[in-house]
């Protein structure tokens, strides 16, 4: 469950692809430790927001994420589960508009789409638009080394 920082917007707890599992805040603050190797989901919300805005923010210099990825479906969760892996029940949005801004050495956004290739501390901000889904969400790819996160997410009408 997201909990509500004193600043806004919310924190935004990952789970695990693999079995739908919501990580337990193990740092405080909304920040969680990635495994290395796995794929998470952090779930943004959706058709009450259609202006959506996530923070990423890494704490760990070696870090790798393989990519980062804002994904959108209009299927309602009894049938698509927000870490269903399934091609085609959530499309990656990756247009080459697409605004990232980043921060730090080795965090690199390509159309939308980050990598962070474990040689810097740093963060990201994904602004997504306009896009009308149902909902939105973050897919995490970690790479060969993990490391502390904090994913906070804000919307507006």
């Amino acid at each position: 469950m997201s909990r509500m920082p004193r600043s806004g917007g919310r924190y935004v707890p990952p789970v695990q692809t693999s079995d739908g599992v919501e990580l337990t805040e193990q740092i405080g603050r909304g920040i969680f430790t990635l495994a290395a190797n796995t794929t998470y989901v952090f779930v943004l919300g959706g058709a009450d927001a259609p202006f959506i805005s996530a923070t990423l923010t890494g704490y760990d210099a070696a870090m790798i994420l393989t990519t980062v990825t804002v994904q959108d479906t209009d299927h309602p969760e009894q049938e698509v589960t927000n870490h269903s892996t399934v091609a085609g029940e959530w499309v990656s949005e990756d247009p080459t508009t697409a605004f990232v801004g980043a921060d730090g050495t080795g965090w690199v956004p390509t159309n939308g789409v980050l990598n962070v290739a474990g040689t810097g501390v740093g963060g990201a901000r994904f602004n997504v638009a306009e896009t009308a889904a149902f909902r939105t969400r973050l897919i995490v790819v970690v790479g060969a080394t993990g490391g502390r996160v904090r994913v906070s997410s804000h919307g507006k009408e």
